[in-house]
């Protein structure tokens, strides 16, 4: 049976709103994807109200399909956690809260995504490994109450997480190197399971391509094709990782893991199609059963 699921992916500047449709036969099709103006820094500020109204007209289109929203400010902080293997999802999210406060000053003014990883080599089997990606609370929690009012909305969360579960249901193993202007992020999934992930804050272009240079040749990454997303990828860039490295950067695309109806794309990049696509994506195969 086809289910649809509507998602907004925020940027600092921009949000970009995508729906995709999905089959009993586990194919996707992206039926719409836009961008408008206003993003993560209007969330937070006096013009927040103007960019949630926008949101919601857009959508009452399909007022009745679930909303996943997906937070790219530009910076978060991260934090490796091992948790119990057997845990329930209240006490997960208090022991989250624990980690957070040793962690963080004024913890209120932070949410967080809890990712989980797959087992390290040696490691107790009584335990999960996760990462846990802290974000700014205040634009994500008010964009996420004021849909609330209008819609349903199914998850919220950092991007990262949908980019790298992308591999979910091909059996194949997908690295991601993400360029932004203030970090770079390093991740590795088989079959949707993410079994590798770095993250490095970055102040300029030659922290960032040292981050990528380093990390290339010293992880245990052993595909020689490394799929590039973000803000800072240009042809420059992917020539001076690409010769530094025994690595081969190509562009992570759409077209890879979906179909797209005619004209229906209208995003303002590619970066922007595919956070907002993943986030969807990840919603409905989260939503099964």
């Amino acid at each position: 049976m086809s289910r649809s699921q509507i998602a907004c992916a925020f940027d600092t500047g921009s949000t970009t709103i995508a729906r995709v449709k999905s089959t009993s036969a586990g194919s996707y099709t992206m039926t719409m994807c836009r961008t408008i103006d206003g993003g993560l820094d209007e969330l937070g500020g006096p013009k927040g109200m103007r960019l949630a109204k926008k949101l919601v007209s857009l959508l009452r289109e399909w007022r009745d399909e679930p909303v996943a929203l997906s937070f790219s400010p530009a910076e978060i902080r991260t934090l490796p956690a091992w948790f119990p293997e057997q845990i329930a999802s209240g006490s997960c999210d208090e022991l989250c809260r624990i980690e957070a406060g040793y962690f963080l000053n004024n913890l209120e003014s932070w949410r967080w995504h809890d990712m989980k990883l797959e087992p390290a080599a040696g490691q107790d089997d009584k335990l999960t490994r996760r990462m846990l990606l802290f974000y700014p609370s205040a634009p994500a929690r008010f964009i996420e109450q004021e849909l609330e009012r209008h819609f349903e909305v199914s998850t919220c969360g950092v991007h990262i997480e949908p980019l790298a579960r992308l591999s979910a249901g091909t059996g194949k193993t997908q690295t991601v190197l993400e360029l932004e202007k203030r970090y770079a992020a390093l991740s590795r999934s088989v079959d949707g399971k993410i079994d590798y992930f770095r993250y490095w804050p970055v102040k300029d272009e030659s922290e960032r391509n040292y981050f990528a240079i380093t990390e290339l040749t010293g992880s245990p990454i052993g595909e020689r094709t490394v799929l590039v997303t973000g803000s800072e990828v240009n042809p420059k860039t992917i020539e001076r990782i690409s010769r530094e490295t025994s690595h081969s950067l190509e562009p992570l695309e759409l077209s890879r893991w979906v179909s797209s109806e005619k004209r229906a794309n209208k995003s303002k990049s590619p970066t922007a199609t595919i956070r907002a696509v993943s986030t969807a994506i990840m919603a409905l195969n989260d939503g099964i059963g």
